[in-house]
């Protein structure tokens, strides 16, 4: 079975001031994904914002992404 191309685009917060809108043709992607697609350094921490709260995402982790998502970029060791 073919998978359906789909479009998703999320939003990379690298500070209060810089947030990037950043597009994948699939759902499933992982952290250092996310991260390579926005330009950030692999190093920093990358969450998902969800519920008010940020849940670790690590380089290495696959998460299915969804249309208008808002991931988090901090120093490493910020997210625990």
């Amino acid at each position: 079975m073919i998978a359906q191309e789909v479009t998703v685009h999320i939003i990379v917060e690298i500070t209060k001031t810089d947030r990037r809108r950043v597009t994948f043709h699939h759902r499933e992607v992982t952290g250092r994904q996310i991260k390579e697609a926005a330009g950030v350094e692999l190093s920093n921490d990358l969450a998902l914002k969800e519920h008010g709260k940020l849940r670790l995402i690590t380089n290495d982790e696959t998460v299915m992404i969804k249309d208008g998502e808002h991931f988090v970029v901090l120093p490493s060791g910020t997210i625990s």
